[in-house]
């Protein structure tokens, strides 16, 4: 099955009456689709765009929560040979009409409520809350093959000119079941999606979910209370998932701990609960399972870095973590760890059919069929980024005897001393954020007058008046090279972050120095 069409449609063949997609619908519940009627909503939109005389390689963008319409719009326009651009949702007009214009997109798929927010937007609509319909002519299909353009991802920078991740259809299938092969999700799983399908985790995620027959529920909501409600009573076992939603998940299971006043014996089942065996640690913590829907399997974490401590806290409850390594440029699952083989520094083994290596400099380049072709429109950087088949991801890593992978951090943000030492900051920041006043951190290479860069940390914190004694904590546990020598709490709630929830370390650096430059005045 080279291509997205053909693995759906396999599945419809495989599972027509099992449900394929759920979401909240206020006062009517939840409603559902099995996989015939998804493929019946599929064939009519596709009608649609055959009515429209929409031609084959025609752009779409897509700029909506995810939802099932989104799904729905998504394989239709595939289905008619057309190309997907996603947007996510925070997207501004100016990045919009910029990606308009690069792409020739035909037409802007949202509801009618985001693109009022539009001022004169240079696209038509094709309304999300209201998705046109048409006759589906199976005939009139152009054929589409593994080669063809599925999709197009842009960078949501806010400077410069984006890059366009060219995904074909294969690079995106090959993906999506080499993932199935060690994830494991299978017909008797529901899933709980909460991640943007304008990102490429979470799209070729479901792809996957498709292809083994399981059920995805969209949230619609990210508020903490809904979404254990959604947990609690719709037998979700799994969920896909970026580090920080663990993290807030945890606070709040904590915060309940402290308001019942158990904090102490919560603290001795986390003392115990590593030496049993996995099994029984499920009993131990059997009233967080409970809230959970006691049918819950794993989640799969992915996205940015998973600290170490927070996936043993999960796993200490017996909630297996998963994680998940990639690029948008590799469709975008590189690396996995496996169920056998659990180690939670490790970002785990390549997945089945694709080979990673490290370059002389520690670079991790990734070779396989899930590589892209290389960026829209922009040759000098598609030259950069892609070399002879292999994908240079940027990051800076190591293998072990086994082939599992670790993360040593980006290779654009190494700090090099003035004395030729190497500093890592992701290795300064996993130091900061195990202390419990630290929210999070980002750790740069500060120049200092005639004497290159310093490491310097940015602290998130509730306390400011604990910043001096935690960066002196901090640095009795570091090298002499790797101290910070000297911080700056941040003025502001968060850090500026990606639809991934990672931190925009570009934007955080220019607020630094205009703070620094505010001081210095």
């Amino acid at each position: 099955m080279e291509t997205i069409n053909a693995l759906f449609a396999s599945a419809v063949e495989r599972f027509p009456g099992r449900t394929a997609l759920l979401e909240p619908a206020g006062d009517a519940g939840i409603v559902s689709y099995t996989y015939a009627e998804l493929q019946a909503k599929v064939y009519a939109f596709t009608g649609y765009l055959q009515e429209q005389q929409c031609v084959k390689g025609q752009r779409l963008m897509v700029w909506a929560a995810s939802r099932v319409d989104w799904m729905v719009v998504f394989l239709g326009t595939l289905l008619a040979g057309g190309v997907v651009v996603p947007l996510d949702i925070s997207s501004k007009q100016d990045f919009i009409e910029r990606i308009a214009q690069t792409t020739g997109a035909t037409h802007l798929v949202t509801t009618s409520k985001q693109f009022a927010t539009l001022k004169s937007p240079s696209l038509p609509l094709i309304d999300l809350d209201n998705l046109p319909h048409g006759t589906f002519d199976a005939a009139a299909l152009p054929p589409v093959t593994g080669d063809d353009l599925a999709e197009l991802v842009f960078t949501s920078g806010t400077t410069g000119q984006p890059k366009g991740v060219m995904l074909s259809h294969w690079n995106i299938a090959s993906n999506a079941m080499a993932a199935l092969e060690v994830v494991k999700i299978t017909q008797e799983d529901r899933t709980l999606s909460i991640l943007p399908l304008s990102h490429m985790f979470e799209m070729t995620i479901e792809i996957a979910e498709f292809h083994g027959g399981a059920s995805i529920l969209y949230a619609r909501s990210l508020v903490p209370d809904t979404l254990l409600k959604l947990l609690g009573t719709q037998g979700v076992t799994c969920m896909v998932l970026v580090p920080q939603a663990l993290q807030l998940f945890m606070n709040g299971i904590e915060r309940q701990v402290r308001i019942q006043k158990k904090v102490k014996q919560w603290e001795w089942l986390h003392r115990v609960a590593h030496k049993l065996p996995f099994g029984m640690r499920r009993l131990l913590f059997g009233a967080v399972h409970k809230r959970f829907g006691g049918h819950f399997r794993f989640f799969v974490s992915g996205g940015a870095y998973l600290p170490p401590k927070l996936a043993e806290w999960w796993e200490n409850m017996g909630f297996r973590i998963m994680q998940g390594y990639g690029a948008t440029e590799c469709s975008p699952v590189v690396s996995v760890t496996r169920h056998e083989d659990h180690t939670y520094e490790s970002i785990g083994q390549p997945l089945p059919g694709m080979e990673v290596k490290i370059a002389e400099d520690g670079e991790l380049l990734v070779h396989g069929p899930n590589v892209a072709r290389g960026y829209w429109k922009n040759p000098e950087a598609t030259a950069a980024a892609f070399q002879d088949g292999w994908y240079y991801t940027g990051d800076l890593g190591s293998k072990d005897e086994k082939g599992r992978l670790y993360l040593k951090g980006r290779k654009k943000n190494l700090i090099v001393l003035a004395n030729g030492l190497n500093v890592y900051p992701e290795d300064i920041e996993n130091v900061l954020l195990a202390n419990p006043a630290i929210k999070d951190a980002v750790v740069i290479g500060l120049m200092e007058k005639d004497e290159g860069p310093t490491v310097y940390g940015i602290l998130l914190m509730d306390d400011p008046s604990q910043a001096k004694a935690t960066i002196q904590q901090t640095n009795k546990q570091l090298a002499s090279h790797q101290q910070i020598r000297g911080y700056t709490v941040w003025p502001e709630k968060d850090f500026p972050r990606t639809p991934s929830l990672k931190v925009k370390r570009p934007e955080v650096i220019e607020k630094l120095q205009s703070i620094r430059n505010s001081v210095k005045a």
